[in-house]
């Protein structure tokens, strides 16, 4: 059978996106196509576009924000809480205990349209949970900490990451009996760039927390606040000469959901590269599923879409390839699989659907810290991510936000500025409230792993459908102790770092009470986990069906378990391996 192309990659995402580059820069010439569900452009015209639609939004920490009115939205539906909550169209069947919160975007670029940068690496016993602690489960014997860091390193490069390398080498801080890069990994190498420089709020808090030692399970720990890893050049940058250049970070607070500059990485800069090298990205084409090769059963070589732009956009056409690489998300993946009827011979296709859980309290520091200058998210706690006690709960990742009070109910601007109206605050006191309330607002965020839960899973729904027929995602997602336990020693944690802050007012504090609930990081992943064991696992090592010897998957859904990292930066590492292994073959 003659094939249209040698590789189809099935969204254009940073997993997608990288795939695409990846093979065609090791195998010049590859016929390569990239489908994507959405449709919009990725130049800078393009990125202008979306910063005045955010600019004209009121609600600025919808992610969806700059791209409510893009036309694939009706062909390509999201999960969209705002547009949930105003009484619009539900696209997740939500059957419980809890609810689902993360959402994402099917567009070109995928989510990295909208996401925060940060880009921590997992902790070598992420790889190794239950073989350390006793819970969970183990990756594959061949992704390891040690195996996984030259992908980790030309991920950074790739991304262009900027870190403090210093702090993650410190050699005399002692964690569990461990020094740092015992604790968090070692490198092999520095950071592509030196940090984004803290706010003068991070600084502050910065040098405030350093200070304190905290007790976790009857063990003391030094707390050491981080540059975070971030996706986000602190100098004018390009991974080598063939990139375009992206500009320094300029300080911008509303880099979340959309860069303005193009400083934070989004899968645009691999998408134009791998355009360059001859690669075909076809937008608005739904793919509707997947099917087995007319000569050799045994393969897939089939993909079925249908052209939302297209005059007839009923249509359903065929196009055909030698590999496949199916790069959705851990939501969209495995809905296209089990639509497709393959690659489930495990019969785990959509199992171990995971999320990072997170809370935070806010407070006021005893002195303004002007929040909202520079990113949201630079510094980070992260010595509470690996230890004994997780064999009893999850660990924990700590943030210090710079954007106020974030989420917190109640302490919003729009909220601080109804309070001080309703006492009739007006005139000098009222402009005085405001500045000394909302300089001295800060948020200290708390991140939680989930185990790997087989009856955490995604199926095809019988109720809801979209535009085109297609079964939504039907839910099932129960919230376990281990996780629940972590939030709690999480909120614990962030209540005696607070409370180490001279001059903090300890009464607003003990306000601050737990409470059983969660946020989500919308970090979705799981789903077609990679595993040695064919019957437990959807995928091998290297990303390729156990079942289907063409058919790959690359992105958060072949994670074994969640660690508490902010996956992108893991996933990007294992594109390029998967890709690096499949350019052998192609």
């Amino acid at each position: 059978m003659a094939y249209d192309y040698d590789v189809i990659v099935i969204g254009s995402g940073v997993a997608g996106a990288l795939v695409a580059w990846k093979i065609v820069s090791e195998k010049p010439g590859c016929k390569l196509l990239i489908l994507e569900a959405g449709k919009n452009g990725l130049d800078h015209a393009q990125r202008r576009e979306f910063h005045s639609a955010m600019l004209a939004n009121v609600n600025r920490g919808d992610m969806h924000a700059p791209y409510a009115k893009l036309a694939s939205r009706q062909y390509a539906p999201v999960p969209d809480a705002v547009a949930e909550q105003a009484g619009g169209p539900k696209y997740f069947d939500q059957r419980g205990p809890d609810l689902f919160k993360a959402q994402y975007l099917r567009q070109v670029g995928g989510s990295t349209w909208s996401w925060r940068g940060n880009t921590p690496r997992f902790v070598p016993n992420d790889f190794r949970l239950k073989e350390v602690y006793g819970v969970g489960e183990d990756w594959p014997k061949a992704i390891t900490y040690d195996t996984l860091e030259p992908f980790y390193l030309e991920a950074e490069r790739h991304l262009g990451v900027s870190g403090d390398t210093e702090e993650w080498r410190d050699p005399i801080t002692r964690v569990f009996g461990k020094s740092m890069e015992q604790h968090l990994g070692k490198r092999s190498q520095p950071f592509p760039m030196s940090p984004i420089v803290f706010s003068s709020g991070d600084a502050q808090m910065g040098a405030e927390l350093n200070k304190q030692v905290v007790e976790l399970e009857g063990h003391l720990l030094p707390v050491r606040v981080f540059h975070t890893p971030q996706a986000r050049t602190s100098r004018a940058y390009r991974p080598d000469p063939s990139f375009e250049e992206r500009p320094a970070c300029e300080g911008n607070s509303n880099c979340i959901p959309l860069c303005p500059i193009g400083a934070k990485y989004d899968a645009s800069v691999h998408l134009r590269q791998a355009l360059r090298l001859g690669v075909v990205l076809q937008e608005a084409t739904v793919v509707t599923r997947l099917a087995r090769d007319a000569d050799n059963p045994a393969l897939v070589t089939q993909v079925f879409y249908k052209r939302w732009d297209s005059d007839d956009i009923d249509a359903e056409r065929v196009v055909t390839a030698k590999t496949i690489v199916v790069a959705a998300n851990a939501i969209e993946t495995p809905k296209l699989l089990l639509l497709s009827n393959v690659a489930n011979s495990s019969e785990r296709v959509g199992s171990y659907l995971m999320d990072h859980l997170q809370d935070d309290i806010t407070l006021f520091f005893p002195r303004p810290l002007y929040p909202f200058r520079g990113p949201q998210s630079l510094a980070s706690i992260e010595v509470f991510r690996d230890g004994p006690f997780r064999g009893k709960h999850s660990a924990i990742r700590m943030t210090v936000g710079n954007d106020g009070a974030g989420r917190a109910p109640g302490r919003s601007i729009s909220d601080v500025l109804a309070n001080l109206l309703a006492k009739n605050t007006f005139g000098k006191p009222l402009h005085h409230g405001l500045e000394d309330t909302l300089s001295r607002l800060v948020r200290i965020g708390f991140s939680t792993e989930m185990l790997p839960d087989e009856a955490n899973r995604v199926e095809l729904s019988n109720n809801l459908r979209d535009s085109y027929g297609i079964p939504r995602p039907e839910l099932h997602f129960k919230v376990g102790n281990y996780t629940y336990d972590g939030l709690r020693k999480g909120h614990e944690l962030a209540l005696a770092l607070a409370r180490g802050i001279p001059g903090i007012d300890q009464s607003a504090i003990e306000e601050l009470e737990w409470k059983k609930k969660f946020n989500t990081a919308a970090h979705i992943m799981g789903t077609c986990r990679m595993g040695d064991d064919p019957k437990t696992s959807v995928v091998n090592a290297d990303g390729r069906s156990h079942d289907v010897p063409n058919l790959y998957v690359a992105g958060s859904s072949v994670f074994t378990t969640s660690g508490t990292a902010n996956p992108t930066l893991t996933l990007a590492a294992l594109a390029l391996r998967t890709a690096a292994n499949l350019a052998k073959g192609v």
